[in-house]
């Protein structure tokens, strides 16, 4: 995992309890002194459970998506997403509310040094040769 999250979670003191719900399917609690975060992560076949760094890091690419947008009309429109598809607004309120959550359980402090560090993580990654 990369050293950010890495660092993020021991900053926030991040533990997780992961659960069997079904073959590809975990419960996945996360918990910090500052929140609580559960979800439902499925996994691909032949993959091992959830790890608490690729959750966190999961997490952190829905919360830099969402935080790119104004609001859900621009989300849509620039990811091609079609609101009249019953699907697209739970979704939408979906990213915001893991956004909202990953910042509760980091707190705000070591939610920003995440965000920035995973920014500059990704421009040193796009600006090497390929």
């Amino acid at each position: 995992m990369n050293d950010f999250i890495d660092d993020a979670i021991t900053a926030a003191d991040v533990k997780m309890d992961v659960s069997a719900k079904g073959a590809l399917l975990y419960a996945c609690t996360l918990v910090s002194t500052h929140g609580k975060m559960s979800r439902d992560i499925a996994m691909k076949p032949d993959s091992p459970a959830p790890t608490l760094g690729n959750i966190v890091y999961h997490y952190a690419l829905v919360a830099q998506e969402v935080s790119q947008y104004d609001d859900i009309l621009e989300w849509a429109k620039d990811t091609g997403r079609d609101l009249n598809d019953p699907s697209t607004i739970p979704y939408f309120n979906q990213m915001v509310a893991d956004k909202t959550d990953l910042r509760l359980l980091l707190s705000e402090r070591v939610y920003v040094d995440m965000m920035a560090a995973l920014e500059i993580n990704q421009a040193i990654a796009n600006a090497r040769p390929r």
